[in-house]
């Protein structure tokens, strides 16, 4: 039912379970409070077994972040991707490319404004992207 926010329709752990059957890729989705303002929190771990693309894989990431209904992104969302050869700045060049700006948000994580992904990913929630990466 259009608009029923009741229960989610599609919950983090769906959208967890997509990223993983990507080799390498371990996500976690899921709320957080800065003070009392919630926001949405995504962390990634990247193994050697990644090989794909960061960019690609980042839009992909971003777009099952986007798809879940279970946790609101509120006015943000913050991104920490670890593994090696992933650092902020590689993680920050790579969402330049895709059009979506951040900034350092805390040793490991960066800020991602809202009004950027909406315009990436068009209004939260949006629609299941397919179970594997491409570029857009």
């Amino acid at each position: 039912m259009a608009g029923d926010r009741s229960a989610p329709h599609r919950s983090t752990a769906a959208a967890e379970a997509d990223l993983a059957e990507i080799p390498g890729v371990t996500a976690r989705i899921g709320r957080a409070y800065n003070g009392t303002t919630p926001f949405l929190s995504v962390n990634v771990e990247l193994t050697a077994a990644f090989t794909g693309d960061e960019s690609a894989f980042l839009d992909h990431l971003l777009a099952q972040v986007w798809s879940q209904d279970e946790h609101s992104p509120q006015k943000f969302v913050t991104l920490g991707v670890t593994g090696t050869g992933h650092t902020q700045a590689t993680t920050s060049a790579a969402l330049n490319r895709l059009g979506i700006s951040s900034s350092e948000y805390a040793s490991s994580s960066l800020l991602l404004k809202v009004a950027d992904l909406t315009t990436r990913y068009g209004d939260w929630p949006g629609p299941v992207p397919p179970s594997t990466p491409s570029p857009r």
